[in-house]
């Protein structure tokens, strides 16, 4: 029984491949990378914050600064898990198209835009509008990509879509 016990450990250890000097197959480090935020770059930090708070339920997490950019306000906002990085700063940095360094891309405005999951966009729509928020494109199907959505924009003008997959109205 020992003798077994024995050879079933020698057997163990070197499939590990520790024994041989083996290297065991390391899993793809990205495919363990997850999406932690996006960032906003405006010129209305506290308007920003401030926007996102009142109209999307978002609350801050963490303000800092950046060290040799004192007129920059920096912030991380989050609602549901989901987080996004404020930045303000009083002008754009550069004018070309691909900015040199991080820092300077900081400073460029927008994105294409930003979706939400809900549970009944038409609800999400009607909320909003008690708000005060106007729609940029009301709730619409849209059966080839399976959803319905709806569009506003922030107060930066940036696009906010809200999207509810078809199959939750198809009861």
């Amino acid at each position: 029984m020992v003798r077994r016990s024995l050879s079933l450990l020698v057997g163990l250890f070197m499939a590990s491949g520790a024994f041989a000097g083996g290297a065991q197959p390391q899993p793809n480090p990205l495919a363990l990378m997850r999406a932690d935020h996006i960032m906003i770059s405006t010129a209305d930090y506290q308007g920003t914050v401030d926007w996102y708070r009142s109209v999307l339920g978002f609350e801050v997490v963490r303000e800092w600064d950046i060290d040799g950019y004192p007129e920059v306000d920096v912030g991380y906002i989050a609602a549901n898990g989901f987080m996004i990085e404020v930045v303000g700063t009083p002008k754009e940095f550069q004018s070309e198209k691909v900015a040199p360094d991080v820092f300077t891309a900081m400073s460029d405005r927008g994105y294409v835009h930003i979706a939400f999951t809900s549970a009944d966009v038409d609800a999400v729509a009607a909320e909003l509008l008690s708000r005060g928020v106007a729609l940029e494109l009301p709730p619409t199907n849209f059966d080839a990509a399976g959803v319905r959505l709806l569009f506003i924009r922030d107060n930066n003008g940036n696009l906010i879509e809200i999207v509810t997959p078809l199959s939750a109205y198809r009861k």
